[in-house]
C-alpha cells in the first residue's frame, strides 16, 4: 500500500515539474505577434489548460489509488487520464454555453430597457 502511494506521489510531482517547461513553451509560442491592425496575445492558453487537466487528473487518480489500490497504478492512471479529459472538455463546453446565454440575456435586457427611448 505504501509503495503505491510513493509511486503516485512521484508521478504527481513529475506532472507538476513538467508544468515549468510547458509554461515557458506557452510564453514563447503564444506571445503577441506584431501586426498592422490587431495583435493577438494567447499567452496562458496551453499552460492554463494543462494545469486544469493535471489538477483534475491528480484528484481522480488519488481517489482511484485510495479506492482501488490493488487494481494497478497504470490502469488507474489511464482511466483517470481519459476521465479528466472528458470532464475538462465537458466543462469548457458547458461554460461556453452558459456564457453565451448570459450575454444573450444581457443583450435582451438592454434592448428592453431602450425600448421606451425608441418609441
Amino acid at each position: 500500500m505504501k509503495n503505491v502511494w510513493h509511486k503516485h506521489l512521484i508521478i504527481c510531482l513529475s506532472l507538476g515539474l513538467l508544468s515549468i517547461p510547458i509554461y515557458f513553451l506557452d510564453r514563447a509560442l503564444l506571445g503577441p505577434r506584431g501586426g498592422n491592425w490587431i495583435t493577438l496575445d494567447f499567452r496562458g492558453l496551453i499552460f492554463g489548460a494543462y494545469i486544469a487537466v493535471v489538477a483534475i487528473h491528480i484528484i481522480l487518480s488519488s481517489i482511484g489509488v485510495l479506492l482501488l489500490p490493488n487494481s494497478g497504478l497504470l490502469r488507474i492512471y489511464f482511466g483517470a487520464m481519459v476521465l479528466s479529459l472528458i470532464l475538462f472538455v465537458t466543462g469548457v463546453a458547458v461554460y461556453g454555453k452558459l456564457r453565451r446565454q448570459a450575454i444573450s440575456h444581457d443583450y435582451r435586457a438592454l434592448m428592453e430597457s431602450s425600448r421606451p427611448l425608441n418609441d
